[in-house]
């Protein structure tokens, strides 16, 4: 059976990531860290879905990965927002988005990375961001954290060219969630007006995107950037 092995699986993303693999038949291994696992176990009681509670902040723990297995894909959907003007961005806020964001990514997947070579169908997906394309006024760190994963992408497919892993990122928009759940009405209105569609992204449309870069048939697509937006560029 194909394992899928999604790094943020317990955010609203990554949960419909799970979903859509486990549909299409594939074992789902879900790393989370702070969400009830006890939620979760019920949601895909009777499933092939295995949990993995692990902190991306903890470099030591990223190493405990390797005993996981073979893996066939890899997906990284973790992410934390971090919102301030850049004077008020701390040394804590600052590392916490590099670890996060990128470290964790990089060192992940050089666990994975020969393992993923002797896959017929090896896949990366990273699920990044608009504002890792455009940039975000009070969202410079994490901007900046963004766009370093799409030039580790682009990067890295090209290394991988010659080998049977691909490897692509997702950008989405604005994502319906429990991020845009919290603001108020005016702000949400706000937001859809800017966005040509006039709606906010549904998750299922990511994870169906994530789907469309794992299939076979997708690979000659390498190196790229999936723009989920609704049309919305900056």
């Amino acid at each position: 059976m194909t394992r899928t092995l999604i790094i943020g699986g317990s955010g609203d993303i990554g949960l419909s990531i799970a979903e859509d693999c486990l549909s299409h038949g594939y074992e789902v291994i879900l790393q989370y860290n702070q969400s009830n696992i006890e939620q979760l176990r019920t949601r895909f009681e009777g499933r092939p879905v295995s949990f993995l509670q692990l902190d991306l902040m903890n470099s030591h723990e990223l190493d405990t990965l390797t005993e996981l297995g073979h893996i066939d894909h890899l997906i990284f959907a973790a992410g934390k927002s971090q919102f301030g003007a850049i004077q008020d961005v701390t040394n804590a806020d600052i590392d916490e988005q590099y670890r996060i964001n990128v470290y964790s990514l990089i060192k992940i997947v050089q666990l994975f990375i020969d393992d993923l070579r002797k896959s017929h169908n090896g896949r990366i997906v990273v699920i990044s961001s608009i504002w890792g394309e455009t940039g975000a006024s009070y969202e410079t760190v994490y901007s900046t954290m963004k766009s370093a994963q799409l030039g580790f992408v682009k990067s890295l497919a090209k290394e991988l060219a010659l080998t049977t892993v691909t490897v692509n990122a997702i950008t989405p928009g604005v994502v319906h969630g429990k991020m845009t759940d919290e603001l108020d009405t005016l702000t949400q209105q706000e937001l859809k007006n800017d966005i040509p569609q006039g709606r906010f992204v549904t998750t299922n449309e990511v994870s169906t995107s994530v789907l469309y870069l794992l299939n076979p048939l997708s690979q000659s697509v390498t190196g790229q950037v999936l723009r989920v937006n609704g049309g919305w560029y900056i």
